[in-house]
């Protein structure tokens, strides 16, 4: 008893020292990037004032269904006098960065890293992206806490099956989904993987019964319970998202499960402009998406994707290209404008993106290649030609940090490739294949990872404790 009181303490106290340094290091960089929390980039502050304010999901006056609403609906515990403070929303993420670096430890203990474990709570609590974002107002924070949940939660259940981790499981996972439609294929696919487990019929049945039963009767329990199981998880995940969903369909007529963001995502990926910047770029290029958005606001004078001035998208909304084109300027303040409702436009959007990538399949594909890699490229790109010297230095060091740990993450996976498709490294796995097939359609870059960089610093630190075991097995 005074052993197992003992070992309690002492686990005890590894959580607190883990979460408590994760507290101060958040803090350290938050407090040094405070400024950026004033912006407000993607207009989640002002969707938290106006529900405040208003009572309404709004940017405009109009409900909107344009970002998911989890996270602006969190930032509701940071209005103050009508306006979101940028020090409550500072202590929140460092809560949030603080909670997933003690979530990453005790999955990394699941994992089997056990002693080292702290390794991979480490290497989050000083990741560079995760660091960078927990100064913005934007969901990567919150997705990652939900994401390194998310995961942990599906190894309980495929460890521990009984009906309450199968909720538990689908809630977080829901949670996940309405922070970041992304999530959704994981939700899925797990699911499926859940209703498959050998060993889901350790609950809710005697070891007796099941030997005394024939082999048939037990597959036939064993099938019941794992439906029943994967079906909890769906029905816990589908009341945690459907709120959202019957919003959409009382206020904006349309059951929407995501956003209406998509359809602009997937085309700010898939255009003219992006596939003539792909043939033509120098390294450390990058793409300037403002034609794209000058010509984005024609479609008020456009009844189809298959208009002829959509072949002319790359092209700046100058008079001269468009008069020599046979269009009076400006056409838009000439013409009747079409309205359209936002699930509308939202439909354009991927239509127009479905039509340029059927007119140029060969660059599609290897625009999906190209934004695989700005997911997972190790080094930024410079953000303008006048990048400063201390910038330059900074970004240069990051890709430096991440070269080692892709590094590490790869000769972890290595090392226990034979568990990469077993609980609990599976679920891992599964998030970090779907978000990848996800971003390698629509618009990608380097932060979009954020949610998957706690399954990574695990597999480095497996990688670590590989290569420590080499090195100690030469010098003996």
């Amino acid at each position: 008893m005074k052993d197992d009181s003992a070992n309690g303490h002492s686990r005890s106290r590894t959580l607190a020292t883990i979460f408590g340094l994760s507290l101060v290091v958040r803090a350290a960089v938050v407090v040094g990037l405070f400024g950026s929390l004033q912006a407000d980039p993607d207009a989640y502050r002002k969707l938290a004032e106006n529900v405040r304010s208003q009572g309404v999901y709004t940017t405009t006056g109009s409900p909107t269904a344009f970002r998911p609403p989890l996270y602006p609906l969190l930032l509701l515990m940071t209005v103050v006098d009508g306006t979101v403070s940028s020090a409550m929303v500072a202590v929140l993420h460092v809560v949030l960065g603080a909670g997933t670096v003690l979530l990453t430890f005790l999955l990394a203990e699941a994992c089997g890293l056990k002693r080292v474990a702290y390794l991979a709570a480490a290497l989050v609590a000083i990741d560079p992206i995760l660091l960078n974002q927990s100064a913005l107002v934007m969901t990567e924070t919150l997705a990652t806490l939900l994401a390194v949940a998310g995961t942990f939660a599906l190894a309980r259940a495929a460890h521990m099956p009984t009906m309450s981790s199968a909720g538990f499981a689908g809630f977080v996972i829901g949670l996940a989904a309405l922070c970041r439609p992304t999530f959704l294929p994981w939700l899925g696919i797990a699911g499926v993987l859940l209703s498959g487990r050998k060993h889901v019929t350790s609950f809710n049945r005697k070891p007796e019964a099941c030997a005394s039963s024939s082999s048939s009767e037990a597959r036939a329990s064993g099938l019941r319970l794992n439906v029943r199981f994967a079906a909890l998880y769906f029905v816990v995940a589908a009341s945690v998202i459907s709120p959202w969903a019957i919003r959409n369909l009382v206020v904006l007529g349309r059951p929407k499960v995501t956003t209406t963001h998509g359809g602009y995502t997937i085309l700010l990926g898939n255009n003219p402009s992006f596939y003539q910047y792909l043939r033509e770029r120098e390294p450390d290029d990058t793409w300037d998406a403002t034609p794209l958005a000058n010509i984005w606001r024609w479609r008020h004078v456009s009844n189809s994707p298959q208009d002829e001035m959509w072949d002319l998208v790359q092209l700046q909304a100058s008079k001269n290209a468009w008069r020599d084109l046979g269009y009076d300027e400006p056409i838009f303040e000439a013409s009747t404008p079409i309205i359209r409702s936002e699930f509308e436009d939202d439909a354009f959007a991927y239509s127009l993106a479905r039509r340029y990538i059927t007119d140029e399949p060969g660059m599609f594909a290897y625009a999906c290649w190209v934004r695989v890699g700005r997911l997972w490229q190790m080094f930024p790109y410079p953000r303008n030609d006048s990048e400063s010297t201390a910038r330059k230095t900074l970004r240069v060091l990051t890709g430096c940090w991440y070269t080692v740990l892709f590094l590490l993450a790869a000769c972890g996976a290595i090392t226990c490739r034979k568990e990469l498709l077993r609980s609990p490294l599976v679920w891992g796995v599964v998030l970090c294949f779907t978000f990848t097939a996800v971003h390698s359609v629509y618009w990608s870059n380097m932060r979009m990872r954020a949610p998957l960089m706690p399954i990574v610093c695990v597999l480095a630190s497996f990688g670590m404790v590989a290569i420590a075991e080499r090195l100690c097995r030469r010098k003996l």
